[in-house]
């Protein structure tokens, strides 16, 4: 069995994220006009004090060009939409006993580009007076040109009175496909090149004596070395998407999203992770166990 390793971030999603935080604030309001009135006066007056050099004392120097821009604009590309094809919530408790709220959702980029930065994905609570609340967005990761992914994602809000039933998933922000090549450096095409995402299978779901839980194995076939995010999805008996969940072994963590990433191998590989019985939603169908992101055939 090849050797796994846990990552936090990977390089490439921060970048992204260093683009998508770029692009977020790039509309804000610059400086109040009083404190650039200062800045201005400041100016004015060390430049009332300074006194130039004689001409002696003044070097030549050569004019340099600006350098280009590292990253590409993510946002330069076609303007479109992923596809939600379901979704599904549950309730279940982490390890300390908290209840928590899970979601397993199915999305798709139908184009035949690659979606480099994918639009927001919004939850929203439906109140008894019939309005709706906006409990939280995230962000899918780059998708693939034609291509299914699975998420699980665990909710961060605390929503202890919102029957999971009153919970619904939208996408309120654009999503961008990747710029045109000829448009960009060779550098920057790197930047915005989504590589397949591997095929991953369940083989089997063994019980564990301890702790409480499930041990999953699966196949991974991969074209290359890569990291992904890896998700557990849970259907009922009738097939019907219950939840998800990052895989791995604090699937509740926080950290910059770091639940769930991990490194396959390129070719074919058989591994394995576990699921305490507390994660698992009531009513999930443990021989309808998927794995994503991305499954045989889908």
């Amino acid at each position: 069995m090849p050797k796994t390793r846990w990552i936090s971030a990977p390089a490439r999603g921060l970048r992204r994220l260093a683009a998508r935080v770029v692009h977020r604030t790039a509309p804000m309001p610059r400086l109040p006009f009083a404190v650039a009135l200062a800045a201005c006066a400041a100016a004015l007056a060390v430049s009332l004090e300074w006194q130039p050099l004689p001409d002696d004392g003044v070097a030549d120097v050569s004019e340099l060009g600006t350098a280009p821009a590292l990253a590409p604009d993510f946002t330069s590309g076609p303007q479109v939409e992923f596809e939600i094809l379901e979704y599904g919530f549950s309730p279940v408790v982490d390890e300390l006993g908290t209840p928590r709220v899970i979601l397993g959702a199915v999305l798709r980029n139908p184009y035949d580009t690659a979606m480099v930065t994918p639009g927001s994905l919004d939850v929203w609570a439906l109140a008894a007076d019939g309005t709706e609340d906006d409990l939280e967005s995230f962000y899918p990761n780059p998708i693939p040109a034609d291509t299914t992914v699975q998420l699980g994602f665990v909710l961060s809000a605390a929503l202890f009175d919102t029957p999971v039933e009153r919970l619904r998933v939208t996408s309120r922000e654009p999503s961008f496909l990747a710029p045109e090549p000829a448009d960009l450096t060779p550098e920057q095409r790197d930047w915005v090149f989504v590589e397949p995402l591997p095929e991953l299978s369940v083989l089997a779901v063994d019980p564990l004596l301890s702790p409480d839980g499930y041990r999953v194995h699966y196949s991974v076939t991969s074209a290359v070395e890569q990291e992904i995010r890896i998700s557990i999805m849970f259907r009922d008996e009738e097939g019907t998407l219950i939840g998800g969940l990052p895989a791995g072994q604090d699937p509740f963590s926080f950290d910059l999203g770091s639940a769930g990433w991990r490194t396959v191998a390129a070719g074919e590989s058989v591994q394995e992770l576990d699921l305490h019985a507390s994660w698992i939603p009531e009513g999930a169908d443990l021989d309808r166990i998927e794995i994503g992101p991305r499954r045989f055939g889908g």
